[in-house]
């Protein structure tokens, strides 16, 4: 929990979101940022901390990163609000963690070939590395975006060891 807490607050930064937890679930709606993205890394981990999920912590804040950064980069801000709006929901469930990013423009990423040295362009070949499954489905005015990643009740730590203080 002490990581949350660590996390600045979103007033002292102008990161704008709304955050909803509850068991197994985590939904943020947020005006995505650049100030904002690493904010969202720090919430998430702490969650997946929460869950027992630790091993899955650097995959899914990379596939989180990434796939908030071409929100920032490829989403056209909203005409009255000039916000970039997207929702990230990340659920547990068993086996397998789902991140998913919602966003507002009906265009579709298109990962595309990038040298190993390039410093843009190589975010979907990340997020496909790491995640176990990956992909988008379109939805009315926007498009999800979104990673799967397998565990097994081995790799989890068990609710004895997370609970022992």
């Amino acid at each position: 929990m002490a990581d949350l807490l660590d996390l600045p607050a979103a007033s002292s930064t102008g990161v704008r979101a709304t955050t909803r937890s509850k068991p197994g679930q985590l939904e943020i709606d947020l005006d995505v940022s650049s100030e904002g993205v690493p904010i969202v890394r720090g919430i998430v981990s702490a969650h997946l901390k929460l869950w027992g999920l630790a091993g899955l912590i650097g995959g899914v804040t990379l596939a989180v990163s990434e796939l908030l950064t071409n929100v920032l980069v490829h989403v056209r801000p909203d005409a009255r609000t000039e916000a970039r709006n997207a929702r990230l929901t990340i659920t547990r469930l068993p086996g397998v963690l789902s991140v998913c990013v919602r966003d507002f423009d009906p265009a579709l990423p298109q990962p595309s070939p990038a040298d190993s040295d390039a410093e843009c362009g190589r975010g979907l070949a990340l997020v496909l590395g790491f995640a176990d499954d990956f992909g988008c489905s379109p939805i009315k005015g926007g498009k999800d975006v979104w990673a799967t990643f397998l565990f097994s009740d081995d790799a989890r730590e068990s609710s004895q060891e997370r609970t022992a203080w």
